[in-house]
């Protein structure tokens, strides 16, 4: 009995010491656990504050740490995920998120993120995947449908997609938007007789539905059926008078048809229309500009001025009215217009700026016309044509050395336009004759034909300075053949008269009086002429011809005393 008890009690004291030993072996792994957790979760909110710091690698070091502290935590794979994505490393994006996803397979922002990866480099097919798992995870968000849906469409799976949609419904049943993207799969396939079929069908079930009717139409211009189109939108419009969508559409068919008035009408409805905002009206207007043929019409300006009634201060309306007053040479009217429409920020104000220049130049309103230059260059300093438009200004003005200042500036800009350049030395040589630097003019003129040797302006005043000089007449002489053979088939007055000047200073009168009778022929109201014409003749004896002659000229002329000194000799 005694070694009986004596074994329970050994065996009682090794029972109690097990116990013993469990109990701290159990309270270590738990303190390891608690260990192991806090350093955890200092890591990982040391990674977010280097990440909020934009310390990026500091905080992606952080995360692998934490995975490797706890790899079946999905957070920081995700976080880890989230930045290589930011570095636009996609495989190792796609890696981490999808070790986040194998861990917590039911969190649809891993999903999402996964879809971004995908749509960054444009995988369609995994897309597709990921869709698939999101559908199995939320199966009652219908916008996941919809976008694997639309994936199909643009692999051009059409079958696939068409069997989706069969599969969708008899598992969420019939919807009106499944049905629109069936029509929208017909539509893809150009199968018209399918595409009609749907809408007929879901218009059956909702009579009259705008929507539907809408949609209808819509097939129909898409198979270039206008005439059903027109029908169907106008069934519409008697359901909604001021429909948007059938009023632009009506406006479109007309326009691409041809059909003025009804453009017109539509039009219109368009401007009036309340629904329709300002942004579609304007890009309407701006295509019509663009176009050029909105002021082909008159009632395109009624239209316009009552566009401008309700949108005052509407850049672009503003424009396209100044557009048609000017073409219609109402340029009073035109000028406020053009003012109003800068900054329109659909067409440069270089343009706007240049048709007022322009204006103030047929209205020879020089003053405003270099003023309106300098505000263009102001904001525009490198348009060489504006600097063109300034030297031109200033020699109306008889500022020549200012012409001569903006035109030296405004050529530098110029890229690859040679004629242009040529215009530009063209009137820095003017400029330079109006001062009386012959030698400056010369040089000028000489560059202008390097740009452009069939100038026919250079080569007129050129070899006509010459001529008033007495100087290189043989040079003035081949400058100016040469300029009335370029205008041979359309002859100028002007640029025969030089020619027949130059042939006075070599002394062959009987060609220039060939050549000065071809002018008069042309232009018979001109004093110049008569006068030229009276010299030529007075050096080849016809003095009684010479003094009619003058005598035509001093009748255009009544004040030039040089030709009345001529006829005081003969008289």
């Amino acid at each position: 009995m005694i070694d009986v008890m004596k074994n329970i009690n050994i065996y009682m004291c090794i029972a109690f010491s097990t116990f013993l030993i469990s109990n701290a072996q159990q309270q270590e792994f738990i303190n390891q656990i608690d260990k192991n957790e806090k350093q955890y979760l200092q890591f990982y909110f040391d990674a977010e504050k280097h990440k909020v710091l934009e310390e990026y690698e500091q905080a992606l070091m952080l995360y692998e740490k934490c995975t490797a502290l706890n790899p079946e935590e999905s957070s920081a794979y995700n976080e880890i995920a989230k930045l290589y994505f930011y570095f636009k490393e996609w495989d190792n994006a796609e890696y981490y998120i999808k070790r986040a996803i194998d861990i917590n397979g039911k969190n649809r922002w891993y999903y999402y993120l996964l879809l971004d990866i995908y749509i960054m480099q444009n995988k369609m097919e995994e897309q597709l995947d990921v869709y698939s798992n999101l559908i199995q995870i939320e199966p009652n968000n219908s916008i996941y449908y919809f976008q694997k849906i639309q994936i199909l469409r643009e692999l051009s799976l059409y079958k696939r997609a068409i069997k989706f949609i069969k599969k969708t419904e008899s598992k969420l049943g019939e919807s009106d938007d499944l049905s629109l993207e069936l029509k929208n799969i017909f539509l893809d396939q150009n199968n018209f007789e399918k595409a009609e079929k749907t809408i007929q069908y879901l218009l059956k079930k909702h009579p009259s539905d705008p929507r539907f009717l809408s949609e209808l139409a819509s097939v129909y211009l898409h198979f270039s059926k206008y005439e059903k189109a027109i029908s169907v939108y106008n069934d519409l419009l008697v359901i909604d008078k001021n429909n948007a969508t059938a009023i632009i559409a009506l406006y479109k068919i007309y326009a691409n048809k041809k059909d003025i008035v009804n453009q017109e009408i539509y039009l219109l409805k368009i401007v009036d229309n309340p629904i329709i905002n300002i942004e579609t009206k304007k890009d309407i207007f701006y295509k019509l500009l663009i176009e050029n043929n909105i002021s082909e019409h008159a009632s395109f300006q009624l239209i316009t001025e009552k566009a401008i009634k309700l949108y005052p201060n509407e850049p672009i309306f503003n424009l396209i009215l100044a557009d048609i007053y000017a073409k219609e040479e109402r340029y009073m009217l035109a000028i406020p217009h053009y003012n109003r429409s800068l900054n329109s920020g659909l067409i440069k104000d270089e343009y706007v700026y240049t048709k007022l220049i322009e204006i103030y130049f047929l209205q020879k309103d020089f003053d405003l016309a270099l003023n309106t230059t300098n505000l263009a260059i102001s904001r525009y300093p490198y348009n060489a044509r504006l600097y063109y438009y300034k030297g031109l200004s200033h020699f109306n003005k008889n500022e020549y050395n200012e012409t001569i200042e903006a035109l030296l500036m405004g050529q530098e800009f110029i890229i690859d336009e040679p004629l242009f350049k040529s215009e530009f030395f063209s009137l820095i040589g003017d400029s330079y004759h109006k001062l009386g630097s012959d030698t400056q003019s010369d040089e000028a003129y000489r560059t202008a034909l390097l740009y452009n040797e069939q100038n026919i302006y250079v080569l007129n005043n050129y070899s006509y300075y010459l001529a008033l000089r007495g100087e290189n007449l043989k040079t003035a002489k081949d400058m100016i053949v040469k300029c009335n053979e370029l205008t041979a088939e359309n002859p100028n007055p002007s640029f025969l008269d030089t020619y027949a000047w130059v042939l006075y200073k070599l002394e062959e009168y009987n060609l220039a009086k060939t050549q000065i009778m071809k002018a008069i022929d042309l232009q018979t109201n001109s004093a110049t002429l008569f006068d030229h014409y009276g010299d030529i003749l007075e050096k080849l004896g016809l003095f009684n011809d010479a003094l009619v002659q003058w005598k035509k000229s001093l009748s255009i002329n009544p004040d030039d005393s040089v030709v009345k000194d001529k006829i005081k000799i003969y008289e």
